[in-house]
Order: C-alpha cells, then sequence, then structure tokens
C-alpha cells in the first residue's frame, strides 16, 4: 500500500531503512544547562523504536550564546559528548539512523536564557523579543562562529552520530545571513545574495572539512519566507544548488522565519495577499512549518518540489503530511524522503503502522499545535492525543496490566471517556461504555464537523476503532441514572459526562428563537444574510468561519474579551485571526452583551450602548460542567466514582483525553 514511503534511501553514505525522517522539533526536555537528560533518552528512543528511518533531534547549539530555549541541547564542548552519545544509542537501538541538528539562535536566542545580549548579522532584532537588542556581529566574530559550527559536527561525529543537519530555516543564524530581512550588512556577507549566502556556503564547506567529507550533511532550508525582503522561492533554490556544490547531501525544504507568522496575520488582517498570493484557507506558506488544521495539508511541498527540480541530492519534504499525501509526493518525484514532526509525537509507531499496511491504525495528529504551546510555555512537552509524548521515562506515563481486573464502568462516549475505556480494557479490565446518544464522539462529533476542522474526525474515527478492538461493550443510546448503575453493580465508574453550553444571566438569552454553538454545528444553519455570533472564545471564532467559509453569512463577532481565541497558542490565535479577517468577520471586542434577542445584540462599549442587528443570533458563550450524575453517585452510593474531562471542568480536548488515560490507569 505505501511502497514508496518503505524502500530504503540513502543521504550521502548514510543508508536508511525507509524514506520517513523524525525532523527536528524543540521538547524543551533537555536539562536546564544543555545537557543530555533522562527524559529526553526516553523520548527519542520510543520514536526510533516506532520505524522512523531517520531521527534529526532538535536544536543542539554549538556556543551558549545560541540558545533561544531553557530545555535546549548544546554540544558546545567534549563535556557534553557523553550525554549525547545516550541519544546516539537509544536511536541505533531501535533501528534508526540519527542527524545532530546544528543550530545558533542568534538574534532569536534571548538574553533571559543566555544571560547575553544577542549576536545577529547587522544587529536587527526580532517582532517576538522586542526587549533584546542584539549587536550586529564583527567579521572576526562571523569566522569565529564558521569554526564553532565545524568543530561541533566533528563533536558529532566523535559522538556516534550518523550526520549533521545545519538549521538554516525558521529564523536561526544562517537565514539571519541569506536573508535582506535581517541582513542589512554592506561587507562581503551582506548585498547580494551570493554575498549573503557567504556565511552558510562556509560553514558547509568548513564542517565537511573538519568532520570528513564522507560525514554526512543536511541542510534545512527556508525556501520562502513571505517577510518583506526575505527568502523567495527563487532564491532560495540558486542558494540549494551552491549549497550542493559546497557539499550537502541532501536538502530539507521548509518555509518561514518566526517574523513570517506575525506579517502574514498583519497582511490578512489589512486585506493583502501573501508572497504566493493566497490566502490563509488556501494554503499559502506565511513561514507556517507548523500549520495549525486551519491551513491544509502539504501546503509546503510546492517549495520542496521547486528544489528539487534543480538540484541532484535528495530532498526531503515536510508539513503536516498523511500517510497518503507522503505516498503521493515521493511517488509523483516532488520529494526523496517526507518530515512527520507532530505526527510522530502523537503516534510513535506511525512508521510500523504504514509498513504494515494499516493506516487506520494510526493515531493521527489533530494538528492542535498544543506540542508548540507547551514548548514555548517552557512546559516541557505535551501532546493533545498522546498523554505518553514527553513523558516516556516517567511511571504515571507507563501501562501495566491491571493486577486485579475489574469491572468498570464508563460514562460517556467523548474523547475522555473512550480514551478511559480504551486505556482500562488494555490493562486487562471488564469495561462497559455508555453514550447517551446514538454515536460515539461526544463533543468531537461536533467540533469536527467544519472542513478545517476535519482532523478530529480521524481522531473521533481512531478512538471508536480502539474501543471496539480493546472488546469494550458498548451500550449506546442509554442515559445513565444512579438506578443503573445500582443495577449493573461496578467495581469503579468513571464519569465522562461532559458540559453543556453556557447561559449567563443575560436578558433575553431563553429567547427560543436564538441559535446554540452546537446547533450550528449539527446542523441547524441560522437563516438570513446577517449573523451575529456572541462569544469570540475557540467554539465561536470557529463558528463564525464556519458560517462565513460555508454558508456565506456575514458575521459579526462580538465579546467582552480583549482578544479573539485568548486561550489558543499564539501563533495558531495569528492564524484564527487572520482567517476571520479574510472571511470578512467583523470582530467587535471589549463589548460587554447586555441583553439579546432573535434579531439584535445589545453591547456596552467605552460606556456607550449600541444595539447590533441580525438577521439571526448564535449563542457561543462557553460551556459549563455536566457534573450532576457524578454528584449524585458519590453522595448515594460506595462506588469508587472518578470525573474526567469536561465532567471535572470544561476546558480542551487535551485535558479530556489526558486525564481519561490516567483515571483507567490508576484502577
Amino acid at each position: 500500500m505505501f511502497k514508496y514511503l518503505n524502500q530504503p534511501a540513502s543521504i550521502g553514505n548514510m543508508k536508511l531503512r525507509n524514506r520517513m525522517v523524525q525532523p527536528g522539533m524543540g521538547t524543551n526536555l533537555a536539562a536546564r544547562d544543555g545537557a543530555v537528560s533522562d527524559v529526553i533518552v526516553s523520548y527519542y528512543a520510543r520514536r526510533a523504536n516506532g520505524g522512523v528511518g531517520l531521527i534529526i533531534t532538535e536544536v543542539c547549539c554549538p556556543e551558549p550564546r545560541g540558545r533561544v530555549i531553557p530545555g535546549e541541547l548544546e554540544i558546545s564542548g567534549l563535556g557534553f559528548l557523553p550525554g549525547l552519545s545516550r541519544l546516539v544509542a537509544a536511536a541505533h537501538s531501535g533501528g534508526a539512523k540519527i542527524a545532530l541538528q546544528l543550530a545558533h539562535g542568534g538574534c532569536f536566542a534571548s538574553k533571559s536564557v543566555t544571560g547575553e545580549d544577542p549576536i545577529s548579522p547587522s544587529g536587527v532584532g526580532t517582532v517576538l523579543l522586542p526587549e533584546d537588542k542584539p549587536r550586529a556581529m564583527t567579521i572576526e566574530e562571523i569566522r569565529q562562529l564558521v569554526g564553532l559550527y565545524a568543530e561541533a559536527a566533528a563533536r558529532a561525529r566523535m559522538a556516534g552520530f550518523d550526520a549533521v543537519e545545519i538549521h538554516g530555516a525558521h529564523g536561526y543564524m544562517p537565514l539571519q545571513f541569506l536573508s535582506g530581512y535581517t541582513n542589512r550588512r554592506t561587507d562581503e556577507y551582506g548585498g547580494s545574495l551570493k554575498n549573503r549566502a557567504r556565511f552558510a556556503l562556509e560553514v558547509i564547506r568548513a564542517v565537511k572539512e573538519k568532520a570528513g567529507k564522507d560525514f554526512p550533511v543536511i541542510y534545512r532550508l527556508s525556501a520562502e519566507e513571505d517577510v518583506p525582503g526575505g527568502v523567495t522561492v527563487e532564491e532560495a533554490v540558486q542558494f540549494a544548488r551552491w549549497a550542493e556544490e559546497a557539499g550537502v547531501d541532501a536538502i530539507h525544504v521548509t518555509a518561514g522565519t518566526w517574523d513570517s507568522r506575525v506579517d502574514a496575520f498583519f497582511k490578512a488582517v489589512s486585506g493583502q495577499e501573501s508572497a504566493r498570493g493566497k490566502r490563509l484557507s488556501e494554503g499559502v506558506s506565511i513561514g507556517m512549518w507548523v500549520p495549525p488544521m486551519y491551513v491544509p495539508r502539504g501546503n509546503l511541498v510546492p517549495l520542496a518540489e521547486a528544489v528539487k527540480k534543480n538540484v541532484h541530492v535528495p530532498v526531503i519534504a515536510v508539513c503536516g503530511l498523511s500517510p497518503e499525501l507522503a505516498e503521493e509526493v515521493i511517488a509523483s518525484g516532488k520529494a526523496d524522503l517526507v518530515s512527520l514532526g507532530r505526527q510522530i509525537i502523537a503516534d510513535p509507531d506511525y512508521p510500523t503502522k504504514v509498513a504494515s499496511g494499516t493506516p487506520e491504525d494510526i493515531r493521527r495528529c489533530v494538528r492542535c499545535n498544543e506540542c508548540l504551546g507547551s514548548v514555548l510555555s517552557y512546559r516541557g512537552l505535551d501532546c493533545a492525543v498522546n498523554p505518553e509524548a514527553g513523558k516516556e521515562h516517567e511511571a504515571f506515563a507507563t501501562l501495566s496490566p491491571a493486577k486485579k481486573p475489574r469491572n468498570v464502568m464508563v460514562v460517556g462516549g467523548g474523547p475522555a471517556g473512550m480514551e478511559a475505556a480504551r486505556v482500562a480494557a488494555l490493562r486487562g479490565h471488564r469495561v462497559t461504555l455508555f453514550e447517551k446518544d446514538r454515536d460515539l464522539g461526544g463533543m468531537l462529533r461536533y467540533l469536527s464537523v467544519p472542513d478545517f476542522k476535519k482532523d478530529y474526525r480521524d481522531f473521533m474515527a481512531w478512538q471508536t476503532r480502539e474501543v471496539r478492538r480493546q472488546r469494550v461493550e458498548i451500550e449506546t443510546s442509554t442515559e445513565v441514572t444512579v438506578e443503573l448503575v445500582r443495577q449493573h453493580a461496578p467495581d469503579v465508574v468513571i464519569v465522562a459526562t461532559g458540559a453543556v453550553p453556557m447561559k449567563p444571566s443575560i436578558p433575553g438569552i431563553n429567547d427560543p428563537n436564538l441559535y446554540w454553538a452546537l446547533d450550528v454545528l449539527s446542523g441547524r444553519i441560522p437563516p438570513g444574510r446577517r449573523v451575529v455570533v456572541c462569544g469570540a472564545g475557540l467554539v465561536g471564532a470557529e463558528v463564525a468561519m464556519f458560517l462565513a467559509e460555508s454558508h456565506g453569512k456575514q458575521v459579526v463577532l462580538v465579546d467582552q474579551l480583549p482578544a479573539v481565541v485568548p486561550e489558543v497558542e499564539l501563533f495558531t490565535r495569528w492564524v484564527i485571526q487572520g482567517r476571520l479577517a479574510e472571511d470578512g468577520v467583523e470582530v467587535r471586542l471589549n463589548h460587554l452583551i447586555t441583553s439579546m434577542t432573535a434579531t439584535s445584540v445589545t453591547c456596552t462599549a467605552d460606556g456607550k450602548e449600541a444595539s447590533i442587528p441580525a438577521d439571526s443570533v448564535v449563542v457561543a458563550l462557553g460551556m459549563v460542567s455536566n457534573s450532576r450524575l457524578y454528584d449524585e453517585i458519590r453522595t448515594s452510593l460506595a462506588t469508587e466514582v472518578i470525573p474526567v474531562g469536561d465532567a471535572v471542568r470544561a476546558r480542551k480536548v487535551i485535558n479530556a483525553v489526558h486525564e481519561g488515560y490516567h483515571a483507567a490507569r490508576r484502577i
């Protein structure tokens, strides 16, 4: 089924068992001083044992000044090699090859992490860290840094790595030199494309000279930045040719710098087109190397294809590739290998399942970017659909057979309930899952309705298959009461009854002609052209996009919040805000809703009252826990009862899945 993905491949003299690559992804799992930790070793070992052909580590800095986040690897001296060699052993024990990614943050290396002012080609900083004031490097410092890259590569070879990857994308130092956005120099390292490419090409040659010409070097290239003066695909193609001449053995094609995300957001808000003249919903690159679900899968493949047409070394493509799309990319000659980043976090066994021809068994990444949010918040690594990700070394993330099988009753067939049922059955308990509706899925059945949320349909289907595979007894169309629990007499009840729409005390909110967010997502589309959506949280914003894009509505989104979707990680938030702007959604923030009818919403803003007319009004003012059954069981029966997910407090899918997992692990 996946003939091309499973074919062996070569990068220089490095032989790979398949064409599936785990790209460098920050985890914040290293020690504070840049040394390898037990946690990070376990994380990489788990993915190597899942069948991936090549692991490229997360960023590893050749000198302390270049570190971007606290838990980032470092290879600035021999003292780091014993730890780094543990990563090599972890990868090789699982049959994978491993490359060390060499990355220097330049202007993105914050003083709060390194203790020093950052350095950069021209003293140009970043909009993300305005408090840091980078200084321009001298010629002598540039040449010293070239040498540090070479020495780091030689140490990587000493530690046993099979290759190195020079990170020349996403705003790291080589891109800061290559890009006219950050390089304003007027000497031999600035001005023309050839001069701006000089630093990166010198690094490649120095690495080859110091580490050995037979030591494979991969170059990660942003083939388009989508910022003023940034790298274009035409420039990237020319650079790729020079990089091949300088000795690189493969080119890993991605896009963007951190500021591209900011620039793309403001372009969308102002109605400007991106560098490729596409909307966010059509897959513009916008530097979105970790695109959320609101961006089509494979949106960066055309960049890899453009590079591949102009070089002879292998090209690696990236960006939210499903196994079916990844197979097509290689089969059609658009790239030679594919990177499967967040997907390998969500399911480390992805390559093995591809090899066995069972893609339906893959726990697919939903591209929610909870992983990115956790890393940027310095919390390590989390995954919404895989509670074990980043926790492989911890006892609380290890499943073991139950010492004594118990009768477990799970109430609620949403993401929390299905995860609890799956894990409890996997451990050997006898599990019955009750769901009041006809179908399983819970809130996922609503959330996955818009096409831009279809990734959740895959996860819902996976959960449903898994509970059936584990032979969970399933009772649908069954409302659970205390009396039903008493009749079944389970040893443990896991309550996953979810949440219900919140009804704040707003005059008019009980008007039967109002529409509620879940009604809209279940097919009850409000009539008329102009629709006011009350609530700018994630559900409200998505309902607004859904009505505008799928039903041609003119939408006004109103809330007392100061920002749209404040609960969402920053870069995903910008994509949502940009897409709302492209959809023509009028956003009114800091507007306190004081009353509503079926055809108008009255608000107070800046001390003034205003009425917003509408053909229809949709209420999306949040959810509140449905904990009634839990309270009744706890007070009426002696049975052990555990609430999970929204039955505890209305939150996100990640909370539901993790709590369901751990409740079943503990019993």
